[in-house]
């Protein structure tokens, strides 16, 4: 009888922890159809509000780092600047970041640090380029080569307006 016992709590242990083994040990030919539960998709994240304990914004996550087996490692914080413009990126430890839910089941992320300490940290540099990356560093090159151009031209047309005005007083 004792056996039988034994078999039963051994069968009954398998049954709890194959599952896990079984999705753990997936083969490379194998597919996931179904979002499984306490993972999540990193479209959510980018983009997603940080706040911090005070509940204000500190910042937004742009991006995820993964390491070799695949976890997350790091979250990328966009911090300062408006709609892009001005932002530096900040690079955290995944394990920093609370992750909990509102009342109404929304994800909220969390980071115990101000806005000012997030300001003056140092900026993450990434050695790899997406496409995003790349549109973001020409757009910002175009709006400075704008901006001095239009300074250029402002300059002109005042040294012009000058000038008609030096050339009607004589």
């Amino acid at each position: 009888m004792k056996w039988r016992s034994s078999l039963i709590a051994t069968f009954t242990a398998a049954m709890v922890i194959a599952p896990t083994f079984a999705f753990a040990q997936a083969k490379s030919d194998d597919f996931v159809t179904l979002q499984p539960p306490g993972q999540w998709l990193a479209t959510q994240f980018i983009g997603q509000q940080v706040t911090n304990n005070a509940g204000e914004t500190i910042g937004n996550i742009n991006d995820l780092l993964f390491d070799k087996s695949g976890r997350i490692a790091n979250v990328v914080i966009g911090v300062g600047g408006f709609l892009g413009i001005g932002e530096k990126d900040v690079a955290i430890a995944y394990g920093a970041l609370g992750i909990t839910a509102d009342a109404n089941g929304k994800r909220v992320l969390t980071l115990e640090m101000s806005k000012e300490r997030l300001r003056a940290a140092p900026e993450f540099k990434a050695t790899e380029k997406t496409t995003y990356m790349r549109a973001k560093e020409q757009a910002t090159d175009m709006g400075q080569r704008a901006a001095g151009k239009a300074r250029e031209l402002t300059d002109k047309a005042v040294k012009k307006i000058d000038d008609m005005r030096g050339s009607k007083s004589n």
